[in-house]
């Protein structure tokens, strides 16, 4: 008599991914990549800060700082404990995908509240739900390519989330501008693009069957903490996506503020002109996006690319510094779009090839974009006070920007550390 089927458990660990994904994936992974750097781009480049400066025009700067600073750090401890969690989950329709469609619920929640906001206070509440919801979806998204996507592609993969990187940002610019009389849709249309954007992968890519351990709450806390000597690449690569995030906080969190109180735009004016030069943007990042993650794949190099973008965010900024024209301005903006669709593409491969454990990628990656997380919160309150230094009217964006180009500058020291990837 022959047995009867029994579904072969769940396997405990993972292997390095060797079979290639096609383009369906690919062009469904950066849609769904885009979906999520919308819901976090638009809020934090226009939404968050034309909202405040509607509620609180003489303290717009310090109520910016503080939401920020809380919401990050919000994402700081959250982000980790949904990233563990999520490699331990166990249901019928995956373990990531519970994290995705709840992290979706609760962005739409957060937002709604932050549109309809009448006091700091409920706006604060509001930005609290969003940083929730926003580590539940990362959670689900970051450990993609480490777990299905072999060494070989993940530059190119990493060029796909640079892009989407700044096709959210310019296109945050753009439907913010549009939607200045509707502070809701303003809020809501990012996430119920993710949300469209996150069933159609969700129902097209079969996710894999894996089934860690469950843990206990404190064995999940540990799990967040690991030996910077164990793993010293992997520390290394954590410190230079600290410094150069932090970099790029100062111009995405105050650009807004910069031209209005320093090129004397209008927030409408401001907003249409960020979607112009954000516009040209996309093809100055896609270029150095695809151009550096398709080399970097095939010369099996990744450090040379992540020298060159600390070298030209640094430049960036400088020229930032001292911009007072639009002119100027656009030059700089250009510089560091470049400079960022780089070090994005690359420096996503360099962390998929990083990861200590394979099989626990949610907590590795997540762990990784604490760097991102952390670099929101400390960039506002370090922002706000380098604003402060000198007499100068509307706040010191010179040594503001300097400081930046100096962090930026760093990401090359550190880089340099790394020996496990050329």
């Amino acid at each position: 008599m022959t047995a009867p089927d029994v579904a072969a458990p769940a396997p405990t660990t993972l292997a390095e991914p060797a079979a290639r994904v096609g383009v369906g994936f690919i062009v469904l992974f950066g849609l769904l990549n885009f979906g999520l750097y919308l819901t976090v781009m638009m809020p934090a480049l226009f939404s968050l800060p034309y909202k405040i400066g509607m509620l609180d025009p003489d303290n717009k700067a310090s109520l910016l700082g503080l939401v920020a600073t809380v919401g990050a750090v919000v994402g700081l401890i959250a982000g980790p404990i949904a990233g563990v969690l999520s490699d331990r989950t166990r249901t019928r329709i995956g373990r990531r995908r519970p994290w995705l469609i709840a992290g979706i619920l609760v962005l739409a929640l957060g937002s709604s509240v932050v549109a309809l906001a009448g006091s700091a206070g409920i706006l604060l509440l509001g930005w609290v739900i969003v940083s929730l919801g926003g580590a539940c979806t990362a959670a689900a998204i970051s450990p993609i390519v480490a777990e299905r996507v072999p060494e070989a592609q993940r530059g190119i993969m990493g060029a796909i989330v640079g892009v989407a990187t700044q096709l959210g940002g310019v296109l945050g610019y753009t439907i913010g501008g549009l939607l200045t009389t509707n502070l809701l849709l303003m809020f809501l249309v990012p996430v119920i693009v993710l949300a469209v954007l996150a069933a159609l992968f969700m129902i097209a890519v079969a996710e894999p069957a894996v089934e860690l351990p469950r843990t206990t709450l404190a064995q999940t806390f540990r799990l967040f903490v690991f030996n910077p000597r164990k793993h010293p690449d992997f520390s290394f690569l954590w410190l230079g996506k600290l410094l150069m995030q932090t970099a790029l906080a100062f111009l995405t969190t105050y650009q807004l503020y910069f031209l209005l109180d320093r090129l004397g735009f209008t927030a409408e004016q401001a907003g249409s002109q960020l979607a112009l030069v954000g516009g040209l943007g996309i093809l100055i990042t896609m270029t150095f996006a695809i151009v550096s993650g398709t080399l970097s794949d095939r010369l099996k190099r990744r450090k040379a690319f992540i020298y060159g973008a600390s070298g030209l965010t640094a430049v960036g900024l400088v020229l930032m510094a001292f911009a007072d024209g639009f002119g100027l301005f656009f030059a700089a903006v250009l510089c560091i779009l470049g400079a960022a669709g780089m070090f994005g593409s690359v420096d996503v491969a360099m962390a998929s090839d990083l990861v200590p454990e394979r099989a626990q990628a949610g907590r590795w990656m997540s762990i990784y974009n604490l760097a991102a997380t952390l670099s929101t919160a400390i960039a506002p309150v370090i922002g706000a006070a380098l604003l402060l230094v000198g007499p100068t009217a509307g706040g010191n964006y010179t040594v503001l920007f300097l400081a930046g180009a100096a962090l930026a500058a760093g990401v090359g020291v550190t880089t340099g550390f790394i020996k496990g990837v050329r």
